[in-house]
């Protein structure tokens, strides 16, 4: 399993790593690594699917497409993410650089009826290294 990537790497080999530590690789070229700093939330409500590791906790909502990020870590060294990939070819991060007790929410849109893989990690921004344990993958339908 990956647990450590260096975001600065080209995007084609980062998504293919991500892809690879998911358990898929990419479907299609057509799809380039996603990265997306999610805002503040208040957190999923109705149907959701979650993972999370000692420090990091994540949650899907398939109506509508939303990865929710929580920062379950006591102090902030490093952000909580979602690393995912879908059956079809994406993949990518959503990262919650909020601090500690704070959800974040990436908004989506997905192929209907796709598969989506989805692991709740940490990743420093400071030194651009991703660290710490990742939660075992969690296969979902998309809304």
């Amino acid at each position: 399993m990956i647990t450590r990537l260096v975001k600065g790497l080209a995007a084609g080999v980062a998504g293919v790593a991500v892809a690879v530590a998911l358990g898929a690789a990419p479907a299609s070229a057509a799809y380039s690594y996603e990265w997306d700093e999610g805002p503040l939330s208040e957190g999923p409500t109705g149907t959701f699917y979650c993972v999370q590791t000692d420090y990091s906790g994540v949650c899907f909502e398939p109506y509508g497409d939303k990865i929710f990020v929580l920062d379950l870590s006591s102090a902030d060294h490093a952000s909580a993410v979602a690393r995912w990939v879908t059956d079809y070819g994406r993949w990518g991060t959503c990262r919650n650089a909020h601090g500690a007790g704070t959800w974040a929410v990436c908004d989506k849109d997905f192929k209907e009826g796709a598969t989506l893989k989805f692991r709740a990690a940490q990743y420093d921004g400071d030194t651009g290294t991703w660290w710490g344990e990742e939660s075992l993958a969690r296969s979902v339908s998309t809304g």
